[in-house]
């Protein structure tokens, strides 16, 4: 037996834990975005807007103009300067990277934004991970958190036209677009599930979604009077109606290998510092490599293999068949 085939030098998880304890793809993300959070919190500056006209040609003491400005002083991240989404992203090809980026940051100067937005994605996400799995969810979600970063890069545009004070520079973040986007996913597999709106009043779940459509749409039209990213979270909504209604499933694109970096990382950084002689290598890469097709197979189901994985497992079996026989 080899050093790493101790319980105490293995930092893999085996097979088995993934299947009867998969990890919490939604639990991860929420983690992820309160870690961004705390890093934008960490290199905030402040923003001075334009005092309103004419004040100058008031006498104010020094206090009551401090107070007046502060409340024209907004509080931005340089983190929110290079990962928000922006109209003018569109023409940045380099920048595209923010259609994605934009959906894990929050606004600093206001901690509910983040609460509620995290929330909301563990009540409606924590249903809709367990019926679609882990690997699913995470795809999903990040594709409704993309779909909204590309209608946040285009609106200001077609904006612009419309009104031409409209800015193409200014930033969208924040969650709610895949937010939005499980609320509405949510309605269509459970419709009839009851929920309490606002911890009070008893409704259906598609009730409660088009009442959350509703309410942006009009948030749309001007009648909110907010800068929330209306345009955004109606994208979420037709990207999760979409997704159910016409069957979508990311199941093609396997993001098991990227679990498994950290793990394969700590492993190569071991052998590296010991160089220790170890006949058993080709037999625990093999079983490495079967763990992950073992994963895969819980999460995408058996039609997903490939046919080199297929002949890596048939090889496995027979090996620990012969084993067990000997």
């Amino acid at each position: 037996m080899g050093i790493y085939d101790r319980d105490y030098g293995r930092s893999e998880r085996t097979p088995w834990d993934r299947i009867e304890n998969p990890r919490s793809m939604l639990i991860i993300l929420i983690v992820i975005n309160v870690i961004v959070f705390v890093v934008q919190l960490l290199f905030t500056y402040d923003v001075q807007q334009e005092l309103p006209a004419g004040i100058d040609a008031i006498e104010l003491t020094a206090s009551d103009r401090a107070a007046i400005e502060a409340q024209y002083t907004e509080k931005r991240s340089h983190i929110d300067d290079i990962f928000a989404v922006r109209g003018t992203s569109l023409v940045r090809p380099w920048l595209w990277f923010q259609t994605l980026t934009y959906g894990f940051l929050h606004n600093t100067g206001n901690i509910f934004h983040l609460v509620f937005n995290m929330f909301i994605l563990y009540v409606f996400g924590k249903p809709i991970e367990q019926r679609l799995g882990g690997q699913e969810f995470l795809k999903t979600y990040l594709a409704a958190i993309i779909f909204g970063g590309i209608v946040a890069m285009l609106s200001p545009w077609i904006l612009s036209t419309i009104i031409p004070a409209a800015s193409i520079y200014s930033m969208t973040m924040g969650a709610s677009g895949g937010v939005v986007a499980m609320i509405v996913i949510f309605a269509c597999f459970f419709p009839h599930q009851e929920l309490l709106f606002m911890f009070v009043f008893p409704m259906k779940a598609w009730v409660l979604a088009c009442l959350v459509v509703l309410m942006d749409l009009l948030g749309a039209a001007g009648l909110s009077g907010s800068a929330t990213a209306f345009d955004v979270h109606l994208a979420g909504a037709l990207f999760g109606f979409l997704y159910v209604k016409r069957g979508w499933d990311f199941r093609w694109l396997d993001l098991t290998s990227l679990a498994d970096i950290p793990g394969n990382l700590q492993q190569r950084s071991r052998r590296a510092k010991l160089k220790l002689h170890d006949p058993e290598k080709k037999i625990r890469e093999e079983e490495r490599e079967a763990d992950r097709i073992l994963a895969k197979i819980h999460q995408s189901g058996e039609s997903s293999l490939t046919s080199r994985e297929r002949r890596t497992l048939e090889r496995y079996s027979r090996r620990k068949r012969q084993s067990r026989e000997n």
